[in-house]
């Protein structure tokens, strides 16, 4: 069955294992808009589902589910101490969460029940339901990450404009900053509908040189394939490449990465790092300092 067509608790059922083992995976603490990329990166399901926007209603502005889904799982395993957080620290997992063997897990005994205690009394307290107390304090659990969605949303939907030719350009000067020196034979076989760039990237540190080829696919809906990594591997070895590196504006489907893993080495950037190595290297961007005010003002005392 479909997640989207799940109903609301399923939902939010279906999310508490993938956060679990991500946040066990690495060591225990991660930002949430890191815990929302790695589950989407586990599951082609929640990938699909974080995606999907909604029009309110109410308001008429578009909203993404996923986020208050997320939200209510994240809600239900600070109920049942197995993970801690405040508005400006990071997700983290008490040593309940990180002993826990996610796998023999039954969420619905485990997690969702026992928590309807807690939204019981929450609700009772604030004289509000479940749903309206996550849309009330949204904004406030999420105030620095808002910044950092609005920005990547801007910079992935900017890419999402540009041409097959733009992009490949924008790659190569992506990864020329990392270190990669294109030649011109790069640009020679570019179009030979095998990859977009042949360089070498030079190791300073133990005097190594390595043969590298890219591939660029910009796309704007379906994820990069099994078949597409498949063929990059075939040109990889034509090239007789020591590694690729496939880059993308989407996402890949699990069965594309595992391919990746089996190979020859394959370094995929899909769109969440593809946002993060253009703010590490600043590529086409203009960095803007600002401030936030620290508890000392917002108190009477």
């Amino acid at each position: 069955m479909s997640l989207k067509t799940l109903s609301s608790e399923a939902k939010i059922a279906y999310l508490i294992k993938p956060i679990l083992k991500v946040l066990q995976e690495a060591g225990g603490q991660l930002e949430r808009s890191e815990i929302k990329e790695r589950i989407a990166d586990l599951d082609d399901q929640i990938a699909e589902y974080a995606e999907i926007e909604k029009k309110s209603k109410k308001t008429g502005n578009t909203y993404k589910e996923f986020n208050f889904k997320f939200n209510f799982a994240i809600k239900d395993l600070l109920f049942n101490e197995l993970l801690t957080y405040t508005n400006s620290s990071p997700v983290t997992l008490t040593p309940k969460g990180i002993y826990l063997d996610v796998n023999n897990l039954d969420v619905q005994k485990d997690i969702i029940e026992p928590s309807k205690k807690h939204w019981e009394e929450l609700s009772k307290n604030n004289k509000k339901d479940k749903v309206a107390d996550i849309v009330d304090n949204e904004e406030e659990t999420q105030a620095e990450e808002k910044i950092k969605d609005d920005f990547k949303e801007t910079l992935l939907a900017a890419i999402a404009k540009m041409s097959p030719k733009k992009f490949e350009a924008f790659s190569r000067a992506l990864l020329n900053r990392m270190g990669v020196e294109f030649t011109e034979k790069g640009v020679q076989i570019s179009n030979d509908g095998g990859i977009d760039g042949y360089g070498y990237h030079i190791d300073a540190n133990d005097f190594r040189t390595t043969r590298v080829v890219i591939q660029c696919k910009r796309y704007n809906v379906v994820p990069v394939s099994e078949p597409e990594i498949n063929q990059f591997l075939g040109a990889m070895n034509k090239y007789q490449a020591d590694y690729g590196v496939f880059i993308t504006n989407g996402r890949f489907t699990n069965a594309a990465k595992n391919a990746a893993r089996e190979g020859s080495p394959i370094t995929l950037i899909d769109g969440n790092e593809l946002v993060r190595l253009v703010i590490r290297y600043e590529l086409y961007i203009t960095p803007v300092k600002t401030y936030v005010l620290d508890e000392f003002y917002n108190t009477e005392e």
